[in-house]
């Protein structure tokens, strides 16, 4: 796959990224802002940030730009410091996710993340540079650290809920949130227990991927909060912009579940109030949120585009199917903290159980994204076959394929993270689910077989035929 993805760069350390690149993108960034402009940025803990983050300060000083450089922090602190000084861009050296060889670069001008184009600029101008404008003269970056007014800040917000009392487990994965979010939400909620898992930051992130919305990767995190008798954990993913739920049973929620107990969080907010949701959620979300008096909203998948689609249409809230939530209140944008002291506060002021909560949650008969490995040609071909092979129901196109089907859906798209293919389905039951699945695959020939086989080992155990 290219370096260069639609919204963000994402690549291979060892073959594919170094200092000199990430120095030419910091030039052309600065050149897109007013001279002297602030510019924020920082990074996650894998081995190579801080020299990236490096070369990024000195091309975007090179430009011009006055960049105040936040050093290794979680992404939303970032945000929250080009908010709170009013910068005119950002840039989180980091991917979206990945394992630990693998190393990005977004940004944002303005409070809007790149278009297509914006990243071809990146690209023609690392390839070929033009040269700077006589008024764009170096400037010195300058460090500061917005750890103690981004915690202030959660302190006001939340205040009305300091005086609750529950247990929680924290798991950052070895991420960005390793040694700062226990203490951010210790000091939010001063009488509630914290304690913490892989508490420390580790480059190899523990040899795993530090996604939070794999279960797998909760499964110690369900332990401790079991053995602990806690109300509930909080996991986050590496750059820390993402989070995931386990209840007090140690069940970790899905992402219709944990998206439910959110939006019920909000309470008497939602009447006329638009929800934007993933296109990959199962339809009980809508419904629910509408019950609830909200305006739903469908958006396709990726933390750009949702973060687009809640600025525009002024959302209350926004719910993505891999742990992004972004609020109206922040412009838009998306804070797994934030998200993690919401459902700490709605716990303790409505002494609601999150098992219950879960319980209640509008049964969903889903299956999690199945990933399948294809180039791009391949990939291509193989959502041309599933439009042919399905071209009698109805199919939207938003991203990838959805075909419609009297008992459920089929969605599949390409990654833009990766060279692959997800494939999602929902229907009304268990039983109808297997047998949606089944009809699907037996015309995709071996692909089919490959869906099936992921389809099986993900909840099959959970269907039977007839």
């Amino acid at each position: 796959m290219s370096l260069y993805k639609p919204h963000e760069i994402s690549g291979c350390v060892e073959t594919e990224l170094t200092p000199e690149l990430y120095r030419s993108w910091g030039r052309t960034l600065g050149r897109q802002v007013e001279p002297g402009a602030k510019f924020v940025v920082g990074g996650d803990v894998r081995r190579q940030t801080p020299e990236f983050l490096a070369a990024l300060v000195d091309g975007l000083a090179t430009a011009g730009a006055d960049v105040v450089d936040l050093g290794i922090l979680p992404t939303p602190v970032i945000y929250y410091a080009q908010r709170r000084l009013e910068a005119a861009g950002a840039a989180i050296v980091a991917p979206s996710y990945g394992p630990a060889g693998s190393h990005g670069l977004r940004w944002r001008l303005g409070r809007r993340w790149p278009t297509p184009e914006q990243v071809a600029l990146l690209r023609r101008e690392a390839e070929d540079p033009s040269p700077l404008d006589s008024d764009r003269k170096p400037l010195a970056p300058r460090t500061l650290d917005v750890s103690f007014d981004y915690v202030g800040w959660l302190q006001e917000t939340w205040i009305e809920a300091q005086a609750g009392e529950l247990r929680v487990v924290v798991d950052p994965i070895y991420g960005c949130n390793a040694a700062r979010a226990r203490r951010f939400l210790q000091a939010v909620f001063p009488r509630s227990l914290f304690t913490a898992i892989h508490d420390r930051t580790d480059p190899g992130f523990g040899d795993r991927v530090p996604d939070c919305a794999d279960p797998h990767n909760l499964e110690e995190l369900a332990v401790n909060v079991e053995h602990e008798r806690a109300d509930l954990g909080i996991a986050f993913d590496g750059d820390g912009d993402r989070v995931a739920f386990v209840d007090n049973e140690g069940i970790v929620l899905t992402a219709e579940e944990a998206a439910w107990s959110l939006i019920r969080s909000f309470g008497s907010q939602w009447p006329g109030r638009a929800l934007v949701y993933d296109l990959k959620f199962s339809k009980r979300i809508p419904e629910a949120a509408e019950q609830l008096g909200a305006v739903p909203i469908e958006e396709a998948s990726g933390f750009a585009r949702l973060h687009a689609r809640v600025q525009d249409s002024h959302a209350l809230f926004g719910v993505g199917a891999r742990g992004h939530y972004f609020f109206g209140d922040l412009g838009g944008d998306d804070d797994a903290i934030s998200a993690a002291c919401r459902l700490v506060a709605y716990l303790i002021c409505s002494e609601n159980r999150l098992s219950d909560l879960r319980r209640n949650c509008p049964a969903a008969y889903i299956t999690p994204e199945l990933r399948v490995a294809l180039e791009p040609d391949e990939a291509a071909k193989a959502l041309a076959k599933v439009r042919s092979a399905w071209k009698q129901y109805p199919q939207t196109q938003v991203d990838g394929v959805r075909i419609d089907f009297p008992d459920g859906w089929a969605l599949v798209r390409s990654s833009v993270t990766e060279a692959a293919l997800t494939f999602r389905f929902e229907s009304s039951g268990w039983n109808r689910l297997y047998k949606l699945v089944w009809r699907f695959c037996d015309r995709l020939g071996p692909l089919g077989d490959t869906v099936w086989a992921r389809y099986e080992k993900a909840i099959g155990h959970q269907c039977q035929p007839g």
